[in-house]
């Protein structure tokens, strides 16, 4: 099932139990989260409309006030259903938009989950580091894929204790693994065609972004609950392609 057919049978019925709708939801951690994010907006809508108390005798206070022609006369109820279901409408419209803007591509998807097996691939070794390596020796190692770590005074307050070239499928890059607080940081630049969009790295164990940045990408993952947003701002600003 394509992206396309399984966020239209998203949108159409979260709560759909067909074999092949539940399996193309478990393929992918985004499919995943679109569904349950889906379910609980299903389900706020529901509670919004339960909500609504209807004076016992508003229909007929309605009534009376109907000027006199020969028209069926809408349930109150009606008018509360068509108000729900264009708000189901509404909603789902701009969901289905914000998700085709922002929804990665096969290419991107497969540069996530490369970073990941390559970051669970490298964490014995990087564990095992217990000295901060020197300048010197850090853009030795990531000049091999292109990359430059400027003379930044803030950086080389941090602890950086891991790097490595690695290749993904997408292209060449550098590894190196930061001290954080909740653990290792690893921030992997790789050279190869930018993603389409910023997204979040899925992972029962990890967090993380996956950022477009130049002429390639930006990846950062670590333990769940890292403050990730100030490794970002750190990080642009120390990165630069050298070729």
């Amino acid at each position: 099932m394509d992206d396309l057919e399984f966020r239209k049978r998203a949108l159409a019925n979260p709560h759909d139990s067909d074999e092949d709708f539940v399996a193309a939801t478990g393929s992918t951690p985004e499919r995943m989260r679109l569904v349950q994010d889906i379910q609980a907006l299903d389900k706020r809508i529901v509670e919004m409309v339960s909500a609504v108390t209807v004076p016992a005798d508003l229909a007929t206070r309605l009534k009376s006030r109907q000027p006199r022609v020969s028209r069926p006369v809408k349930s109150v109820w009606s008018s509360y259903y068509a108000m729900a279901a264009s708000l189901v409408i509404a909603v789902g419209v701009i969901l289905s938009i914000g998700l085709q803007s922002a929804n990665p591509s096969a290419a991107d998807l497969q540069l996530h989950d490369d970073a990941l097996r390559h970051v669970y691939r490298e964490e014995p070794r990087y564990e095992r580091a217990v000295n901060d390596l020197s300048w010197q020796q850090i853009n030795a190692v990531i000049a091999e894929a292109g990359v430059h770590l400027r003379d930044n005074e803030r950086i080389k307050t941090m602890h950086i204790k891991f790097a490595n070239g690695c290749r993904l499928a997408s292209g060449t890059g550098a590894h190196i693994v930061l001290e954080g607080t909740k653990g290792s940081v690893s921030v992997l630049i790789v050279h190869s065609s930018p993603v389409k969009t910023r997204f979040d790295v899925n992972d029962p164990r990890f967090a993380g972004k996956i950022i477009p940045f130049g002429e390639g990408n930006l990846i950062i993952v670590g333990e769940k609950e890292e403050p990730l947003e100030t490794y970002e701002a750190l990080l642009t600003d120390a990165f630069e392609w050298a070729i």
